[in-house]
């Protein structure tokens, strides 16, 4: 009955239709040019918006209206890589991806798709046993196959956040508030480490308790986690810090700042600095190797971490803005973010590059939101 009615127009809405926009148009042509910074954008589509609202309460065919100022103002979308998988039903390399959105935790095996829970900023363990996240002021051990059972957890007066666990699985770094804590891995003890950015995930070196952060200063430190002191103190970056990575075989750290990458080996010495000429937005080494992959604005670039050089071009380019990357287990696959056009992007490196693009990701692991918000990428572990 509903589509029947749809389907019935109303006397006099064409002509109706025909009017307003001669209006509107007559309006547009006659309008006094001045400039307009790009900043007054949002009030602009604001201001259009509410037109549009009040055009359809008023007339029958103000409906029109509305549909084509959205169309103008507030549908910009983003073509993305095509053609693009409608749906993530399996990883194209072995192993087990970690996402993040408003709805959860939510782990991709296979073929399948599984909310863990409402936890936020998860974390692999060592091999996928578990997963570490936080709720609110807990800080929780999940087994990502047994639904999201918890292990353990542990509440706090402070908020709680990036926790981020030692290579064997026996210490979780975390922050409480703006302090650095350690907690053993089935977390019986506890204690802290000093004040912290926590804004910055702490990253630990791999095959040792050492762990890297960012002090309140803004100077990137490694602590022994177990001795609790600060073993070095890295020399003064040309930019604030955003983001640290190591290498698996623990001998490099990627200090990423806004718009430049700083390499320094694990005794403190500095590879070298180079700029980045653009937002340095996410960093990650690919296993077994010095390669260094960069989100920088709309491309991926990988970096030799021992020479600073940059490739002939770049790994892969988008329209607008990325996001998150991370390699698969095996080193052959990169996988990036790109939120604006609602796709994960599967690229394989080597000498047989490919492209492999799912879209419709935000509906997929936001389904009840009522905007679907993008995930974010966690992890892909064994």
């Amino acid at each position: 009955m509903r589509r029947r009615l749809e389907r019935i127009e109303i006397p006099g809405e064409h002509d109706a239709r025909v009017r307003t926009w001669d209006v509107v148009r007559e309006a547009f042509e006659a309008r006094e040019r001045v400039p307009w910074p790009h900043r007054h954008w949002r009030s602009l589509a604001v201001a259009a918006a509410a037109v549009a609202l009040v055009a359809a309460a008023i007339t029958p065919p103000g409906q029109s209206v509305v549909n084509s100022l959205r169309d103008t103002v507030g549908r910009e979308k983003v073509v993305g890589v095509r053609p693009a998988h409608r749906e993530l039903v399996q990883l194209p390399a072995p192993g087990r991806l970690l996402l993040s959105s408003p709805s959860g935790t939510w782990v991709v095996k296979g073929t399948s798709r599984r909310r863990l829970g409402p936890y936020r900023m998860p974390w692999w363990s060592p091999r996928g046993l578990y997963v570490a996240a936080v709720r609110n002021f807990e800080l929780y051990a999940l087994d990502p196959e047994a639904k999201g059972h918890v292990r353990w957890s542990k509440g706090f007066k402070r908020r709680v956040a990036w926790p981020r666990w030692s290579y064997e699985g026996f210490r979780i770094a975390y922050f409480a508030d703006d302090t650095l804590r350690i907690s053993t891995g089935d977390g019986e003890q506890d204690w802290g480490l000093g004040s912290a950015d926590p804004r910055v995930p702490p990253a630990w070196r791999p095959r040792t308790h050492e762990v890297a952060y960012v002090g309140r200063n803004g100077t990137v430190r490694i602590a022994d986690a177990d001795r609790k002191r600060v073993l070095r103190r890295l020399g003064a970056a040309p930019d604030v810090a955003r983001g640290l990575a190591w290498s698996d075989d623990g001998k490099l750290l990627a200090v990423i700042g806004g718009s430049n990458v700083r390499i320094v080996r694990s005794d403190g010495r500095s590879v070298g600095s180079v700029p980045t000429k653009g937002p340095t937005l996410a960093a990650a080494f690919q296993p077994r190797s010095h390669t260094l992959a960069l989100v920088v604005g709309p491309t991926v670039l990988l970096i030799d971490g021992d020479t600073l050089k940059f490739p002939d071009r770049a790994t892969f380019t988008g329209t607008t803005r990325l996001g998150a990357l991370t390699w698969s287990p095996d080193g052959k696959w990169l996988l990036v973010s790109w939120p604006r056009a609602d796709q994960l992007v599967f690229v394989r490196v080597g000498p047989e590059p490919r492209l492999i693009a799912v879209a419709n990701v935000a509906r997929q692991f936001d389904p009840a939101g009522r905007i679907p918000r993008f995930p974010s990428i966690a992890g892909w572990s064994r």
